[in-house]
């Protein structure tokens, strides 16, 4: 196997033509097939798996040309060295004529899938509607985290971009009790639990993301961002503007690949944030490390003193302090938000989102043990599964649980169904699943069919 491979890397470096050749032909197969699934509006996982796999090969390739051409100078063989090098700009050149054609077709392309075209909506089952969107307001007083947010932003902001980052009682408290912190987050309804996929070769990570109330809800945005546009649309409230995430990770990687502006800390530090801009705002991006703990705050603002991040972390420090020194269930119960656990019986309730076939979930339910819980969604007609590998993406949650059955534990996310098109409403099967922690297999806790329209690109 040794010899085949030398020969074939011997042949591929001392050639004149075969980098290129092997970066254009790359190039013209991941164009070819971007171009074909958007022009049939094919969504498949495996296709984009496939995609993201020929990107990496093209960068891989892109490389081989510049490796080929400083091994063949070496070597001095300057003919095929120039002749390498000179192929560089080309082939970033042909690349980017590439790219605009694929975004070109993609604007061109069809808007419509076509999925619902055929299919009737049974008249013999019990069909939900989904709710209207709540209107954005400022949260109810149960979201101390929003509200000192808010209050931080009506101070003058200055130029000081210094912070100090001080996690010590969330350290302390994943250090010596990480499952009563787990089971903490899972239970308020501030935070939101999930697994996520930091590409497709790295490992999967486990996060919490804070959740804001909009009105009288808890509400979870796509990826965790909160805006004043959330919650003071029409600026009625004369809220300034803003957008503000935070994030703790337990698989040491951060949630958000950032850039060259991305200020990374330990626990304790204190150092002068990067500042770049975003959306006409002063913007950073922190990341704060106590081995596999990351801990992320994103802000913009007009500001430079980064107002939401001190307070953010002030907050954190504050909110984990009472339950480090006394890490057990009747803590976390007082610590949760007024309403975090409910009585009665289980719910599951959809609302529309700003357009058709996006929605927020909102489901009540006690599994009685630790794990996650996610959706599974089904045309009821044909059994065709919906947007598989997106919902479960989107929907996975760890979730509150306790040993009384009539405790009610929150679960809600914003997600999109890809299968339909606006003004082709069609009936889905919506189903709950549970994955527990002890390693037992899934089970299916409630299903509810809801009449729902897919989102057109």
């Amino acid at each position: 196997m040794k010899v085949p491979l030398k020969k074939t890397l011997s042949f591929y470096f001392n050639s004149l033509w075969l980098p290129a050749v092997v970066f254009l032909v790359l190039l013209a197969v991941f164009t070819a097939l971007a171009v074909l699934t958007t022009i049939l509006a094919i969504n498949w996982q495996t296709i984009i798996i496939i995609g993201d796999l020929l990107l990496i090969c093209l960068g891989v390739a892109f490389a081989g040309i510049l490796s080929a051409s400083i091994w063949n100078l070496i070597r001095k063989r300057w003919v095929k060295g120039a002749m390498n090098f000179v192929m560089l700009p080309v082939c970033g050149i042909v690349a980017f004529v590439a790219l605009f054609l694929t975004m070109f077709v993609s604007m061109l392309g069809p808007s419509e899938d076509g999925f619902a075209n055929n299919l009737t909506i049974p008249e013999d089952i019990n069909i939900a509607e989904p709710t209207e969107e709540i209107p954005a307001a400022p949260g109810a007083p149960e979201d101390a985290f929003q509200a000192e947010l808010l209050n931080t932003l009506e101070l003058d902001g200055n130029y000081d971009t210094s912070i100090t980052a001080d996690i010590s009682s969330l350290v302390t408290l994943h250090q010596k009790n990480p499952d009563i912190l787990r089971r903490y987050l899972a239970t308020s309804p501030s935070w939101r639990v999930f697994e996520d996929e930091r590409g497709i070769f790295s490992k999967k990570g486990t996060f919490a993301t804070r959740r804001w109330m909009i009105g009288s809800k808890w509400r979870y945005h796509l990826h965790g961002y909160y805006t004043k546009h959330d919650i003071d649309i029409w600026s009625e409230a004369g809220i300034e503007d803003f957008q503000s995430r935070f994030t703790i990770g337990f698989s040491g990687i951060p949630w958000a690949r950032r850039n060259r502006y991305t200020t990374r800390l330990q626990v304790g530090d204190t150092t002068e944030v990067y500042l770049s801009k975003g959306n006409g705002m002063h913007e950073s991006h922190c990341v704060i490390t106590a081995n596999d703990l990351v801990v992320e705050i994103f802000e913009q603002s007009e500001a430079m003193e980064r107002r939401l991040t001190k307070t953010a972390i002030n907050y954190i420090f504050q909110e984990f302090q009472s339950l480090a020194e006394n890490p057990n269930w009747t803590t976390i119960k007082e610590l949760i938000p007024p309403g975090s656990i409910r009585n009665g019986e289980p719910s599951f309730e959809l609302q529309n989102s700003f357009q058709p076939g996006i929605y927020d979930s909102e489901i009540w339910l006690n599994p009685g043990e630790s794990g996650m819980v996610h959706l599974k969604a089904f045309e009821v007609t044909k059994e065709t599964i919906l947007s598989e590998y997106e919902l479960k993406d989107y929907s996975n949650e760890w979730i509150g649980w306790s040993d009384n059955s009539e405790e009610l534990f929150l679960s809600n996310t914003h997600f999109t169904i890809f299968e339909g098109d606006w003004g082709k409403p069609y009936a889905a099967r919506f189903e709950v699943w549970f994955v527990p922690d002890s390693g037992e297999a899934e089970r299916k806790l409630m299903e509810k069919v809801f009449r729902i329209e897919g989102w057109q690109r």
